[in-house]
């Protein structure tokens, strides 16, 4: 049996976590959400603890954007993918080398087709790390 795509959600509004690993446990069977936080540092310390393959990441978030968690690790072998209400981060979001920008409210097949994408590109690119140059 194939290895499970490692997951950690981050996202300040409770109900967008709920919807998130809804969608994520009905459509991503490929898919297994190790951790989920509410908040920056908490979601540093779930990233250090469970090495995901991959983030669901919100921006605007209390205490600390998405950006700045992930200036935390200006060495990644982790993917990110933002999902979050706002447009205006998307040229900022490729600076920080996510993988795509998704918009809330989710669309369950662009979320699907997405992550099917970044399966692909995981399995050509198994040991791929992202530098963060700012």
């Amino acid at each position: 049996m194939e290895k499970k795509l490692s997951v950690i959600i981050l996202d300040d509004e409770p109900d967008a976590v709920a919807s998130i690993e809804l969608i994520v446990k009905e459509f991503c069977k490929q898919v297994e959400i190790v951790a989920t936080a509410n908040l920056i540092d908490h979601g540093w310390e779930l990233i250090r603890e469970h090495d995901p393959d991959l983030i669901l990441l919100d921006v605007d978030m209390p205490r600390g954007s998405g950006f700045d968690l992930l200036e935390r690790f200006p060495l990644r072998r982790f993917g990110v993918i933002f999902i979050t209400a706002y447009s205006k981060y998307v040229q900022r979001a490729q600076q920080y080398g996510a993988f795509d920008y998704l918009h809330k409210p989710i669309d369950i097949e662009h979320f699907n087709k997405v992550i099917d994408r970044y399966i692909q590109h995981r399995k050509a690119n198994p040991t791929e790390v992202f530098r963060l140059l700012l």
